[in-house]
This record gives structure tokens, C-alpha cells and sequence, in this order.
């Protein structure tokens, strides 16, 4: 989830630039440019989702400072990680179930990719007994509980009901660079008629069909929330190419209005242009001190369609 600062290259013809007005303008006068690093944060992310076991899992690392050598995150291990299923009442308060409270460790197991084994948490009934490994419920409320280095952070996340999929459709077709036949997929559906919903979607298909985890998958987001469209019957299509005769298990995840802000908001700080640009703030739905990130509930509908 680290967002890379711009190419040095680019930082260097800037401050070169701010430099040549300095000297033009004042040759008697030395200004010091002072760039304050930022503060180390830990970065989350989770997820609970009501279809896939093995793919409700909690990544924790801590950021670097901004002039760190390499800019990579450092993963977090050793945290004490928790999900507790609940309810919200009439009177909008959570209620827990601290009977469904499960603990989640990391895993050393030959099926988690290497890469998965530091910083990430798992529900440990995976490897014991899938069938009663951590699922999400529709219409629950979860709640996440972290403790790491002494401090304590929190978030709640809810599995709202999923947008079914009415149809898979294959459609505008078009030559690739290799000048092969490929297909695009539309999907048909109608969104709810309630406000603060919005989509995401996913698909898996044969270059992506070994990977693990949600950032495995190819991954799209609708351009918005519901506002605009709410009640109204959609049809998207998307425009990734498909192969002909690829199998593509196609994945509609139904989310609330602050995951949607979230993603939303780290896509365009990762699509920002570093430093000297208009900074864009992270909304996380994590509670507590020097942390970011996102608690995810996806409330999937899923169908296969294979290209023809």
C-alpha cells in the first residue's frame, strides 16, 4: 500500500529550478530549503468478505521515512489481531459477540505464498478445519482489533446485502497487438435503491488464476457512488480483453460508502505526482494515533463466464 514519491530525477529538475530564481533574484541572500520527513505510520489493511475464507486477512506494516534508502513498508509481526461479528440496533449502536471473537496470526504454511508470511494475519481454523474458518455474514457488522507496540487501533466495517449479477455478456471485440481475437465483458445489474452503496470489481482468469490475495486479482472500481444512479439499471463494460475460451470468474463486491472513499482516496494519492503536488489525504476508517488504512467488508455476488 506504499505510495511511491516521484522519480528523483524529476524532485532534482524542481529543486534545480527553485534554485536558479534563488540565485537570479538574490546573490547576497542563502535560503535553506528544509523538507521535514514524516512520521513512521502503521498501514492496514483487512478484510472480511462473505465468500472466500482464505482471502479474510489483515496485512499490518509501518511506513518509512520519506528519505529511507528503499521505500518499502517493513512488515509489522507479532501483533495481536482480532475480528468480533455483531450487530447495529435501532438506535445505530453496535452490539459484539464476543463469542464469535476470532484471533488471527500469521501462518507459516506451504500454501501462503512467502510473501504472506510476515505481517500478515490469518484466521488459524483455515488449516485446522476450513469449514469453520472466519466467513463474513450479510447484514453483520465487524470489528477489528489491533494491538502493536503498546498501542491500540480499531475499526468497524459491515457486509451490507450484495448487488446480485443479472448477466455476464461478451461483446465489442477488437484485435490485439498480437493481432488476436479478444472480447470485452459487460456486466448487468441494477443498483439498490438506498444511497451509500457503491462497487467494486474483480476477476480472475488465466494469467492472474495462480496469484494470491485481492491484489492478485484485476481489479476495477465504479466511477462513483450511487448518487447518480441510484435505482437505476446498469450496464458496464469493462475494457479489459479476454482471450477466446478463457474461463473468468467474475467477482461484484458491494461496499459501504467509507471503503469506497477510502480506495478512492488511495488511488488518486497514488496516482499523485510526489512531493510538489497538491497532497491528497487518505480516508481511513482506522482509529487511533499514527495509523492509516482500511478495514474492507465485501459483500460479493460472483459468476463464471468463459469467452467465446
Amino acid at each position: 500500500m506504499f505510495i511511491k514519491p516521484s522519480k528523483p530525477k524529476k524532485i532534482a529538475a524542481i529543486l534545480l529550478l527553485i534554485s536558479s530564481i534563488i540565485y537570479c533574484t538574490s546573490c547576497e541572500k542563502v535560503i535553506d530549503l528544509v523538507v521535514k520527513s514524516n512520521q513512521s505510520q502503521l498501514v492496514v489493511e483487512a478484510y472480511i468478505n462473505n465468500e472466500i475464507p482464505q482471502y479474510n486477512y489483515v496485512v499490518l506494516s509501518r511506513s518509512q521515512n520519506y528519505f529511507a534508502p528503499n521505500f518499502q513498508s517493513i512488515p509489522v509481526k507479532n501483533a495481536l489481531v482480532t475480528i468480533t461479528e455483531g450487530t447495529q440496533n435501532s438506535n445505530q449502536q453496535y452490539v459484539w459477540d464476543t463469542a464469535t471473537t476470532r484471533v488471527l496470526k500469521e501462518i507459516n504454511n506451504s500454501t501462503i505464498p512467502s510473501i504472506f508470511k510476515n505481517g500478515v494475519y490469518f484466521d488459524t481454523m483455515l488449516f485446522v478445519n476450513f469449514s469453520q474458518a472466519l466467513k463474513g455474514n450479510i447484514g453483520k457488522a465487524y470489528l477489528l482489533n489491533i494491538t502493536e507496540g503498546g498501542n491500540n487501533y480499531s475499526a468497524i466495517t459491515k457486509l451490507i446485502t450484495p448487488v446480485p449479477i443479472d448477466s455476464l455478456t461478451l461483446g465489442f471485440e477488437f484485435l490485439n497487438d498480437s493481432n488476436q481475437r479478444q472480447v470485452r465483458i459487460t456486466n448487468h445489474y441494477k443498483d439498490p435503491d438506498t444511497l451509500g452503496n457503491a462497487q467494486f470489481y474483480f476477476w480472475r482468469f488465466s494469467s492472474n488464476s495462480k496469484n494470491f490475495g485481492w491484489g492478485a486479482f484485476t481489479k476495477s472500481r465504479a466511477p462513483g457512488t450511487d448518487d447518480l444512479s441510484n435505482g437505476e439499471y446498469i450496464r458496464l463494460t469493462h475494457p479489459q480483453g479476454f482471450s477466446v475460451n478463457d474461463t473468468v470468474n467474475y467477482f461484484m463486491a458491494s461496499v459501504t460508502r467509507d471503503v469506497y472513499q477510502f480506495w478512492d482516496s488511495f488511488n488518486k494519492a497514488r496516482d499523485n505526482n510526489g512531493a510538489f503536488s497538491t497532497p491528497v489525504t487518505l480516508l481511513t476508517n482506522i482509529k487511533g494515533t499514527n495509523v492509516t488504512g482500511c478495514f474492507s467488508g465485501y459483500a460479493l455476488s460472483t459468476k463464471t463466464i468463459i469467452t467465446r
